[in-house]
């Protein structure tokens, strides 16, 4: 059986697939969820969006399961419907931070939470199979929410407060930030500039995803306003990404980082949980000021559940999605943004609070293998590797003065490679070395 899932959902490109695809996503979630059960359901702006999402609505109806539609709307909303309104799942129908030319679904468990890799198995053979369908008399009905909305909005602006006076630049990619991060924003106090905030699915202010090489714009922008803070959100608003006062662009680590030590220093202590690939500075910043780290495999559903189970007061990954669990435990972009601002007003300029960080330098490099070889590569890294040894996702190396992750990627027939340490030159060596080293391998099994 071919796996659906990726790392986050479920994505593919639309004239690969055609209509019948999302409706039998549609039966399958439905099946899934139960008959007589309610599941929320939204989507982004992409152009596809609305017949995807009719097409599911459909499948799911077929199959008995009924839906609670919220139109245009970050998948966070989706996430908070779920749990507030007591629904038995969700669905939201985004590519996030793919091409215009994408699109997918994203599936929720009754907690808000992302599923599980149990759960996307359990979906992926009812998929595989034949569904059962409703009879007539027992079809799902499909019903607008216009209130658990404000209700989101109230969430976040209830964990930040108001009075956060600082000038913010937000970049919501025309995508489903726009009804909510600049209103969220404003709210707290900001004094709010929009880029790229009306709704259009071809993105034609940028790609999507929010990488220093997209939001050159908004670097401009905040510096030709005289801005406290640059914020730059995917196409669905589960991240967000930052520059500081000067328009200069903050790694995902590094505002996590940032927003771990804000979490540590008003809890007086707390667990933070990240994936092992992130960077030493967030482990830095924790343990200095009295938190805890706890490392898990790269996703964030894993991070969500770990963050669960010990009761950590933040979470998050170096892509710019981070978990607020005071609020919901996934990520969330409008939350990471006004949460950030109120750093910005409470503690002063962002470069400032960098400046007074470690630095690291972490590279990154892919290389391409044939599908099924992801095991036996790893098992010969795992082999000849040295130093601290972690194999919770992938092999992670730990030196005294770097370290080094080999892992085989979630989506794709990758293995991706990641190098850290305190000296550039260092780290660039390291990862040729790396490098070479997984190229003879992959040459061996040839």
């Amino acid at each position: 059986m071919s796996r659906l899932f990726g790392t986050n959902g479920i994505r593919w490109l639309v004239e690969s697939q055609n209509i019948d695809y999302a409706i039998r996503l549609g039966i399958a979630a439905g099946y899934f969820f139960g008959t007589r059960k309610q599941v929320a359901i939204g989507m982004d702006t992409r152009t596809t969006s609305p017949m995807i999402l009719n097409a599911i609505v459909s499948g799911a109806a077929s199959a008995g399961c009924g839906t609670v539609m919220l139109g245009v709307t970050p998948t966070p909303v989706v996430q908070y419907a779920v749990r507030e309104m007591h629904l038995d799942g969700g669905l939201m129908v985004t590519a996030s931070h793919n091409p215009p030319e994408f699109n997918g679904v994203k599936f929720f468990s009754s907690d808000g939470t992302e599923f599980s890799k149990s759960q996307e198995l359990s979906f992926e053979r009812i998929f595989a199979g034949k569904p059962e369908r409703a009879p007539w008399d027992s079809l799902g009905s499909a019903t607008a929410e216009n209130v658990v909305q404000q209700k989101y909005r109230d969430s976040v602006l209830s964990h930040v407060g108001g009075g956060n006076r600082a000038t913010a630049i937000v970049d919501c990619a025309n995508g489903a930030a726009i009804g909510y991060s600049p209103e969220i924003l404003a709210a707290a106090g900001g004094n709010v500039i929009t880029l790229n905030s009306h709704p259009d699915g071809r993105f034609p202010g940028r790609m999507p995803e929010p990488l220093e090489e997209n939001v050159g714009a908004l670097m401009s922008a905040v510096k030709a306003h005289g801005a406290d803070i640059g914020i730059a959100h995917d196409g669905d608003a589960d991240r967000a990404t930052f520059t500081d006062e000067n328009g200069n662009y903050i790694s995902g680590d590094m505002s996590l980082a940032i927003l771990a030590m804000d979490a540590v220093e008003r809890a007086g202590k707390g667990v933070v949980v990240t994936p092992i690939n992130t960077s030493k500075v967030v482990k830095d910043v924790v343990e200095s000021r009295g938190g805890k780290m706890d490392f898990t495999a790269i996703g964030s559903p894993i991070i969500a559940r770990r963050m669960m189970e010990n009761r950590a007061i933040l979470g998050g990954e170096g892509n710019g999605g981070v978990i607020f669990p005071e609020h919901q435990y996934c990520r969330d972009g409008m939350m990471a943004a006004a949460r950030m601002l109120s750093i910005a007003h409470r503690r002063g300029p962002l470069s400032s609070i960098i400046a007074e960080l470690p630095r690291y330098y972490i590279k990154n490099h892919k290389i391409h293998i044939t599908p099924g070889t992801e095991g036996k590569i790893l098992e010969i890294v795992k082999k000849n590797a040295d130093g601290k040894i972690t194999d919770i996702d992938g092999i992670k190396s730990t030196a005294f003065d770097h370290w080094s992750l080999v892992r085989a990627s979630g989506t794709e027939p990758l293995i991706r490679i990641t190098v850290e340490s305190d000296d550039e030159n260092l780290s660039a060596r390291i990862m040729a070395e790396k490098v070479k080293a997984v190229g003879d391998i992959i040459k061996s099994l040839s």
